[in-house]
C-alpha cells in the first residue's frame, strides 16, 4: 500500500470535527488544509486549531503503525489533541473530576477508568476476527468509557483508524455527516447515546457498519 498522508483520512477528521465538536470550514477546505496547509479556506481561530489537532492525530496514527494498539498508545492518541481540547492532553480523568456528557437520554457519568481498565477494553475489541467489527467496537466503547478530560470521541475514532490501517483495509471509518442535512448527525448522535446510557450498542455499530465506512481519500 502506498503511504497514506493525513490528506488520505480527510472524511474521517472533516466528520470528527464537524459532528464532535463543530467545525465550520468545508470538506474541500478542510482536504485542502490537510493537503497543502492552505487555511485560506479555514473559518476561524477555532477552527484552524481544531484542523490542526486533528491533522497531528491522523498523522500520528499513520506514523505510529509499528506500535501496537494498547492502553499507552490511545493516551499518546489523546496527547496530540493539545489545541482544542484538555488542559491535560493524554492524562487519564480522575474521579473527582466529574466528567461526563449531557445526552438526549440523560447524562453519561462513566466511572474514571486506570491504565489497566483502558487496556481491559482495548482487549476485548481486539477479539473479534473481523477488523471492522473490533474497529467498531473499539470506537464505541472508547467513547463510552470517557477515559479523558476532553476528546473522547476524537480519540476513539482515530484509535479504531488506526487499526484498520493496520490491517491495510482500503476503508476508513468515519461518522455520519452532511454539509447539508443535520439528520445523519443528529442520528448518530442519539444511537451512540443511546449505547451511553442504554447499553444499547447495536444501533450506532449497524450505522456505523452500514454508511461509516468509506474508500479512502
Amino acid at each position: 500500500m502506498t503511504r497514506l498522508t493525513a490528506a488520505d483520512l480527510a472524511a474521517t477528521v472533516y466528520s470528527a470535527g464537524r459532528v464532535f465538536d463543530g467545525l465550520t470550514t468545508g470538506r474541500l477546505d478542510t482536504e485542502n488544509f490537510l493537503r497543502s496547509g492552505s487555511i485560506e479556506g479555514v473559518t476561524s481561530r477555532q477552527d484552524l486549531a481544531l484542523l490542526e489537532d486533528l491533522r497531528d492525530v491522523a498523522e500520528f496514527i499513520i506514523d505510529k503503525q509499528h506500535r501496537p494498539i494498547d492502553a499507552t498508545f490511545v493516551r499518546d492518541v489523546n496527547a496530540q489533541i493539545t489545541r482544542s481540547g484538555s488542559l491535560y492532553p493524554g492524562e487519564l480523568r480522575r474521579a473527582e473530576q466529574k466528567i461526563g456528557v449531557q445526552t438526549n437520554h440523560g447524562r453519561h457519568e462513566p466511572l474514571a477508568v486506570s491504565k489497566p481498565q483502558l487496556q481491559s477494553i482495548v482487549d476485548a475489541s481486539m477479539t473479534y476476527e473481523d477488523q471492522r467489527e473490533a474497529a467498531l467496537d473499539l470506537f464505541v466503547n472508547l467513547a463510552k468509557a470517557q477515559p479523558f478530560m476532553d476528546g473522547n470521541k476524537r480519540t476513539a475514532l482515530f484509535v479504531a483508524n488506526a487499526l484498520t490501517i493496520r490491517g491495510q483495509s482500503p476503508l476508513l471509518l468515519s461518522v455520519p455527516v452532511d454539509s447539508d442535512d443535520p439528520t445523519p448527525a443528529r442520528t448518530f448522535n442519539d444511537l451512540l447515546a443511546r449505547a451511553y446510557v442504554f447499553d444499547d450498542h447495536d444501533g450506532v455499530k449497524k450505522l456505523l457498519r452500514d454508511s461509516g465506512f468509506a474508500p479512502l481519500a
